[in-house]
Formats: C-alpha cells, sequence, structure tokens
C-alpha cells in the first residue's frame, strides 16, 4: 500500500465539483453557521440526509444539543456568503448580523434568503467519522428554486454552472 500525501488527497478531492451550502442552527438565543460542501442525501424513507462538520467546529455540539439543523444550497450569486460562512473565528450570534437575511422554518434554524434550496432537518443521529462528525438529519421542510442556477466549488475556487 502506498502512502497518500494531505495534498494528493485534497487536490484529488478537489477535482470533484461540489455544490456549495450553508449549514445552520439555532440553539436557545443563539444562531450558527458554516459553509459545507461535504452534503448528500442518504434516504427516501425516511427522507435523510447527511453533512460532514469539523470536529473543531463549534456546530457539532450546537446540532447535538438543538436537535436541529438546516441546510441551505447557494446560488451563484452568493459567493460572499458562502466566504462570510467559511470564515473561521465568527462566535454564535442572535442574528447573522443583518448582512444575510434569513427566514424561519419548521424547526425554527435558519434559512439563508436567496439560496437556491434549503432542507429542514431534525437530528436524527450524530456518528464519528475521523476528524469530522457525520450529522445525519430526517427532513422535515424542502423548498426550491427552480429558475436560479447554483454556487459550484471546483478545484479550490467557486464557478459558475453555465446551461446550454
Amino acid at each position: 500500500m502506498t502512502h497518500v500525501s494531505p495534498d494528493d488527497f485534497r487536490g484529488a478531492l478537489g477535482s470533484w465539483a461540489a455544490g456549495v451550502a450553508v449549514v445552520t442552527t439555532r440553539h436557545e438565543d443563539l444562531v450558527y453557521g458554516i459553509t459545507v460542501s461535504s452534503f448528500a442525501s442518504l434516504s427516501v424513507d425516511p427522507l435523510l440526509v447527511l453533512v460532514c462538520l469539523a470536529n473543531t467546529n463549534r456546530i457539532p455540539g450546537m446540532i447535538r444539543d438543538s436537535g436541529r439543523f438546516a441546510i441551505s444550497m447557494l446560488a451563484d450569486d452568493q459567493e460572499e456568503v458562502s466566504r462570510y460562512f467559511a470564515s473561521s473565528g465568527r462566535e454564535p450570534a442572535l442574528d447573522f448580523e443583518g448582512e444575510f437575511g434569513t427566514i424561519e422554518w419548521h424547526t425554527g434554524s435558519p434559512i439563508i434568503d436567496g439560496a437556491i434550496a434549503h432542507l429542514d432537518c431534525e437530528l436524527h443521529e450524530l456518528l464519528p467519522g475521523g476528524d469530522h462528525t457525520i450529522a445525519v438529519g430526517r427532513v422535515l421542510g424542502a423548498a426550491f428554486d427552480a429558475g436560479r442556477k447554483p454556487l459550484v466549488y471546483f478545484r479550490r475556487g467557486y464557478r459558475q454552472v453555465v446551461l446550454e
């Protein structure tokens, strides 16, 4: 078996184009969110999705404590939103500083205004995954805007989909 360097691993995975989403939660009076690309559907019966969250981030604990989270899939004009939620050092707040509009949904987790789609989830299970926690959510609400295009991340840069 050969050794795989972290740079080769990241480079190989960076060759997989991924949609960009923001995972949010509300615990007590505080909200918090992070940008993710490790997100996937898991099951149709029951409706389950999964998202992978770094153990060093505060959001796995907030999701565990609140029992809920939302996933907002970003539109191609929301790169600034992605960068904001990807920045480190942010603290949970009473709102998102008024910079990005949010709406409440079934579980009370914030949904990013202008996203092309969102899922509102009740926590089904948290699983260990190396240096990440896998949050499995039961989908309670879903909506999408078929007229918008997604923001995509590919080879360490934001990209836009061209429809023909």
